[in-house]
């Protein structure tokens, strides 16, 4: 069977792809998180999907007790090699089969790592384990995209260079999802190479039905990574805080 296009996109070539998103945007966005919403100040979290974890170090520098989740070997392998903390660890695992149960304080899942999948059952499946991993009274937050602001400021192509490499990058929207079929070009190589990736666009009410549906209550939602109030036309994000009953 083929790979699934998240596991065959975050790989070497993700972090080209991605290499503005740094060690220092990380730390602004954990920072502004913790001083924006009433998240605990200790305990143990789950970031899922962590990538590189670059969000997980922010969290550890801060004294939690972090583990990162992710399907990614190279991702996870730059992760370990950059981990320097006691208190962090990683581990590998599709975020649909974690096998967590109410031991964490909070979960977070940032810069859009939800909506992957094909199916409904599959990505609610997701906000379930996220609820089972979490301890009774434990607390959430999801960075997720703004399907209306996504669909009124998609740019259909654009291309830059990184590191002598071109990537030229083409966006659409189709059957509820936005899809994005990028392309590196490398003079050393034949062949460019391309991946696509997809995010499903649930709007805020399908968001919280799947929170409230997993047994979360309290939902807060934001609109950006100031946590102004959420605007359906005009809020780049929806971030989402809620709270396991």
């Amino acid at each position: 069977m083929a790979d699934a296009w998240f596991e065959k996109s975050f790989r070497e070539d993700y972090l080209l792809v991605y290499r503005h998103r740094d060690e220092a945007s990380a730390d602004r966005e954990i920072a502004n998180l913790l001083d924006h919403l009433p998240v605990r100040k200790t305990g143990r979290v789950l970031d899922l999907c962590c990538g590189s974890g670059r969000h997980s170090r922010a969290l550890a520098r801060r004294g939690y007790e972090v583990v990162g989740v992710d399907l990614s070997p190279v991702l996870l392998e730059i992760a370990r090699e950059q981990n320097t903390y006691d208190n962090l660890v990683f581990h590998q695992y599709d975020m649909r089969e974690i096998p967590f149960v109410s031991e964490f304080d909070i979960v977070v899942n940032l810069f859009t790592s939800f909506g992957y999948f094909a199916t409904d059952e599959e990505n609610a499946r997701v906000v379930h384990n996220m609820a089972r991993a979490l301890k009774p009274g434990g607390e959430v937050v999801i960075d997720y995209l703004n399907p209306a602001y996504i669909e009124a400021h998609l740019i259909p192509e654009s291309e830059r260079e990184t590191n002598g490499l071109l990537i030229r990058e083409r966006r659409w929207i189709e059957s509820g999802f936005v899809k994005k079929e990028i392309t590196i070009v490398d003079a050393e190589q034949p062949n460019p190479r391309q991946y696509l990736e997809q995010v499903r666009l649930y709007h805020s009410d399908e968001m919280e039905q799947m929170l409230r549906a997993a047994g979360f209550g309290g939902i807060k939602l934001f609109g950006d990574y100031e946590y102004n109030a959420y605007d359906r036309e005009t809020s780049p994000r929806m971030i989402f805080y809620a709270v396991r009953e």
